[in-house]
């Protein structure tokens, strides 16, 4: 067992969060270890839209370039295509316009941006692990991290551990933190290319029959698609032929040329099919020696799309509390605990609802789309859950969140 120096902090993940949080650490001239499994960043599918006030915390982290350099391509509109919507219905929401300064989301390579904050971290001082295996996280007022690489076991006791390993928790089971976990649907997702026919800067979803779609494009003729759809499916488009079943789910009737642009296109990356769960931790997302961020503390549904801009939000807060203070006891942190209680329970509610709404099927489900569009072409109001994927919870007005609120948009009659 090799003991190097002890670092300040162990980051366990080299996710957007983790690495994104090394780069904030290092440059404020903390000594940092960054341990990630991958011997290289792999196309993990999913984690590839940031929405505007996620690219203001990126801003705010010093780690904006990474997401420029790394292939970063704005996207302009929003359309929605659905069999609930007539063509004459149909209109393109301005993304740009939400927070001035900024513009609209990007989508992006995910394993290339995180490539590049891992590259930015280590120049600036951080001592990168890849392929590291087998970590051990023990919590206490000295934490004692252990992991193997191909050189051998390695111990480290920083004065801090960061959690960072996304929804497989392995650091929060570790050290006993516990999540309550709903789910509601699957969804699966897939990277193609020679996308030529599909407007670049346009996004889009839906829902016709038993799948709600979406459709990022990353430029140059990619595109990030993806699919939700029930859970009795779970299985429809694992195994041999899964691929084609996938690109052909998208030759739908709401979509112009009854999606031809999407299922002409070529295969570029793996297939992945996941239950859609939302975690919520019951309890503080730390203990003793040890502060999770990103999905690692507490995620809501995939169908948001408000994953990363949650981890960037927790890297930036966190890493404020580390800089400002040489007090890193679990009781500095209750900004960071409060402020991500406040959040998770909006995105959580408003996940909610855009599931309800979006990813349940057959005619009643319809209907009710039908009945939603009416009640929100004759008052604005009635969008707002919508902003949660533009603007920072905090800044969506809060009768959004209500249960009358639900209620009325849920009611029988518009």
């Amino acid at each position: 067992m090799t003991r190097p120096e002890p670092p300040d902090v162990v980051i366990v993940g080299g996710g957007i969060a983790g690495a994104s949080a090394a780069c904030k650490l290092t440059a404020g001239g903390l000594s940092v270890v960054l341990l990630e499994k991958q011997d290289t960043y792999q196309d993990l599918v999913r984690g590839e839209w940031l929405a505007p006030w996620g690219i203001r915390e990126a801003q705010r982290l010093g780690v904006y370039d990474c997401f420029s350099a790394g292939g970063a391509w704005e996207i302009r509109e929003w359309m929605t295509w659905d069999e609930a919507v007539t063509d004459d219905e149909v209109e393109a929401v301005d993304m740009t316009r939400f927070i001035p300064g900024v513009g609209g989301p990007m989508s992006f390579p995910h394993h290339a941006v995180c490539a590049l904050m891992a590259e930015q971290a280590a120049a600036s001082g951080a001592r990168l692990v890849m392929n590291a295996s087998k970590i051990v996280v023990v919590p206490g007022e000295r934490p004692v991290v252990t992991y193997r690489t191909p050189e051998g076991a390695f111990e480290l006791r920083p004065r801090l551990v960061l959690g960072a390993t996304g929804r497989g928790c392995t650091v929060g089971r570790q050290v006993g933190i516990t999540m309550r976990n709903s789910m509601h649907h699957w969804g699966g997702g897939m990277m193609v290319e020679d996308m030529a026919g599909w407007p670049p800067d346009v996004q889009a979803m839906g829902t016709e029959g038993d799948v709600m779609f979406m459709v990022f494009p990353q430029g140059y003729g990619r595109a990030r698609l993806y699919l939700n759809f029930p859970t009795v499916n779970k299985h429809r488009y694992r195994g041999p032929g899964g691929v084609e079943r996938f690109m052909a789910a998208f030759e739908l009737e709401c979509l112009p040329d009854r999606g031809k642009a999407v299922t002409e296109a070529t295969p570029a990356g793996p297939l992945s099919v996941w239950p859609s769960v939302s975690s919520v931790p019951e309890g503080p997302p730390l203990t003793e020696g040890v502060v999770l961020i990103g999905d690692e503390a507490g995620n809501a549904d995939t169908v948001l799309g408000t994953g990363l801009s949650c981890a960037m939000r927790d890297s930036r807060t966190v890493c404020d509390i580390l800089l400002a203070s040489s007090d890193w006891s679990p009781a500095a942190f209750a900004p960071y605990v409060e402020e991500r209680d406040f959040r998770l329970e909006r995105l959580d509610f408003g996940a909610s609802i855009i599931s309800r709404l979006h990813v349940e099927f057959g005619p009643a489900a319809v209907e009710r789309r039908r009945r939603v569009r009416k009640l929100m072409a004759r008052n604005f109001a009635a969008q707002v859950t919508g902003l949660l994927n533009m603007v920072a919870p905090e800044d969506v007005p809060e009768f959004g969140f209500s249960e009358f609120f639900a209620e009325r948009l849920f009611r029988e009659t518009a």
